[in-house]
């Protein structure tokens, strides 16, 4: 039995409190098929519903991975229905990121 190293590893665990709400938001798929061009912008958004009652829960952001270039807008709250949220996405696309991009999204409730 060699040791593959000698380096310690530490790692770091945030215990989440109970929720209050035991439905979690539900990610939307995309509406639109996002094949896109390199050095074109192209803005998308993420949305997310929350399946409790505002005044039991409520999100607070929705996140999504680091793509390089991705940048995230605000938590918006659609006007005609109060449990659906978006973020607006805005990407361009470099050449070093021809192919396939996988783009992972969370959305955190209070």
């Amino acid at each position: 039995m060699t040791p593959l190293s000698s380096v310690p590893v530490q790692l770091l665990i945030y215990v989440l409190p109970q929720p209050q709400c035991k439905s979690v938001p539900v990610i939307l798929p995309l509406t639109r098929c996002l094949e896109v061009q390199v050095g074109v912008t192209v803005t998308f958004q993420i949305y997310a519903m929350l399946n409790c009652s505002r005044s039991i829960s409520n999100i607070t952001s929705i996140a999504a991975s680091a793509v390089s270039g991705l940048t995230a807008g605000s938590l918006t709250i659609v006007p005609t229905n109060s449990t659906l949220f978006y973020v607006t996405f805005t990407w361009t696309p470099q050449i070093d990121q021809v192919g396939y991009e996988e783009i992972c999204a969370i959305a955190y409730t209070r």
